[in-house]
């Protein structure tokens, strides 16, 4: 019923605009969704995923090499937007100062490979058995001594003043680094615990847990400010991070174990009070012996057990599971994970490797534009769609709500934008799958200083940040060259 009041607005708007300016021209530019093609579009679709062995001596099967020789051979990046950095500390920093962007060749060229396939970054930085032992030099604790005294695991008490210290230095240059959204997608801004995941929180004191989440979370939101910052969720710290992090700090929410029963009912609740607010960062359960590349049911076979999803019986069947619940789920992002995983999913899934690429994340368009003109005088109304199942994170404090509908008058011949105008009211990371969200009467006036002719009519969803496109949209139109889409071509006298 709101749909069908709005867009009976729409069309009196529209033809008050006619009977009231004398307009001597009027059209309608209707668009076909499409549904198929893969959009490199910020904080959404498929991931690579480096889980730090291509950095380690004793990898078995993965170097910053083989690594992408292998993913070559499926041509990874014809699926992925974004490769996913899972690392130590000791390997981002394993002196004092001597950061591996700067001084690690490996790690450079390894780099410089994803940027060159058209990917994206994503950083976890994680600390379990990884943190550089020049922390613990100049003073840090471990689990090693007292209070805990394990023999042969060696965590950080995270709430040791020099640990925490060191680690503020290490954000700041980190963001120096890579707080640019030209190259990086995401920061997973917490990294504590085992895997990084947040479980397994080693201190000295519990009193100190809240002070701590607090002090790593708000070193890199005072650091990273211009790309989005996602943090794990989980049940372990949901008493503080819900507060602390996702609505004080506007993190995104994270969380692997899609597709499985690690991801559990309780945290599944807290996502829901979460979207469509805060889009959901989903990635996978490790199922796969992806380090050792062996599948055989004699030794891997954690996913039988799963009580969630009793119906996996084979690999096939537990990946396809995976993307049905990161649909579910509303997940803007999931993952074709490590090399031999991506391979089996590209080789193997083709069609759940598309499904994904379909409706995983959001997928923007507009349904129709009507502008009437009375020659420097132009009404828009226009009716936009999501056909994806997430939701763009234009509220994410970094962005600021920085992605606008745009229209905007272009010169044929060179391309240049010579005048556009931003819906105010117009917001597409409030647009949901099965809705229509429609704008009447958006005036557009052009100013003298515009020269006559003839001119090219266009729409975008524009980066203000820039002024250009930022948003490849869902239609089956060809962009113009400057990533502006056609409505219409009009002459201005």
């Amino acid at each position: 019923m709101r749909i069908h009041i709005t867009l009976v607005l729409a069309v009196c708007g529209f033809l008050n605009a006619i009977g009231q300016e004398g307009t001597s021209f009027k059209f309608n530019k209707t668009f076909k969704l499409d549904s198929i093609s893969h959009l490199r579009n910020p904080a959404m679709g498929w991931m690579l995923y480096e889980e730090g062995a291509s950095f380690e001596p004793e990898s078995k099967n993965y170097d910053p090499v083989i690594f992408w020789e292998e993913m070559d051979e499926v041509n990874a990046e014809k699926y992925a937007n974004i490769l996913y950095i899972l690392v130590l500390w000791k390997v981002m920093e394993p002196e004092e100062g001597k950061y591996a962007w700067k001084f690690n060749k490996s790690y450079q060229e390894y780099i410089k490979k994803a940027e060159d396939r058209g990917l994206k970054l994503a950083f976890r930085i994680f600390f379990d058995n990884g943190t550089p032992d020049w922390v613990y030099q100049a003073g840090s604790k471990s689990t090693l001594d007292a209070p805990l005294s394990l023999k042969d695991d060696k965590q950080p008490y995270y709430d040791d003043p020099i640990f925490l210290s060191k680690l503020e230095n290490f954000i700041k240059a980190f963001a120096k680094e890579y707080d640019n959204p030209a190259r990086v997608d995401y920061i997973d801004a917490y990294g504590l615990g085992r895997w990084g995941e947040g479980h397994g929180v080693t201190l000295k004191d519990q009193k100190n847990y809240k002070r701590v989440i607090e002090k790593v979370t708000g070193d890199y939101a005072r650091n990273f400010k211009k790309i989005v910052t996602v943090y794990n969720l989980s049940r372990n710290d949901w008493h503080i991070s819900k507060s602390a992090v996702f609505d004080k700090l506007g993190f995104l929410p994270r969380r692997d174990g899609v597709g499985s029963h690690w991801y559990d009912e309780r945290e599944r609740g807290y996502m829901k009070e979460l979207f469509p607010a805060k889009a959901f960062i989903g990635e996978g359960c490790y199922w796969f012996g992806a380090r050792d590349k062996d599948t055989t049911y004699q030794t891997k076979k954690a996913f039988f057990d799963d009580k969630r999803f009793p119906r996996m019986k084979t690999w096939n069947d537990a990946l396809s599971v995976a993307v049905d619940d990161a649909i579910a789920c509303r997940s803007n992002t999931f993952d074709l994970r490590t090399p031999f995983e991506t391979k089996t999913w590209i080789e193997k899934l083709p069609n759940k490797v598309q499904e994904f690429i379909t409706y995983g994340g959001y997928r923007l368009y507009p349904e129709s534009v009507t502008v009437a003109q009375n020659n420097r005088n132009l009404v828009i109304n226009h009716f936009w769609k999501n056909f994806g199942v997430g939701v763009l994170p234009n509220n994410h404090p970094n962005w600021n709500n920085k992605y606008k509908v745009a229209f905007g008058l272009i010169n044929p011949k060179t391309g240049q934008v010579v005048y556009n105008v931003v819906d105010p009211i117009a917001n597409p990371g409030k647009w949901l799958k099965g809705e229509t969200y429609s704008y009447p009467d958006l005036n557009l006036s052009i100013p003298k200083s515009v020269p006559k002719g003839d001119y090219q009519f266009a729409v975008a969803i524009i980066d203000a940040t820039t002024g250009k496109p930022g948003i490849k949209l869902s239609i089956q139109d060809s962009p113009l060259n400057n990533q502006w889409t056609l409505v219409k071509r009009l002459e201005i006298k």
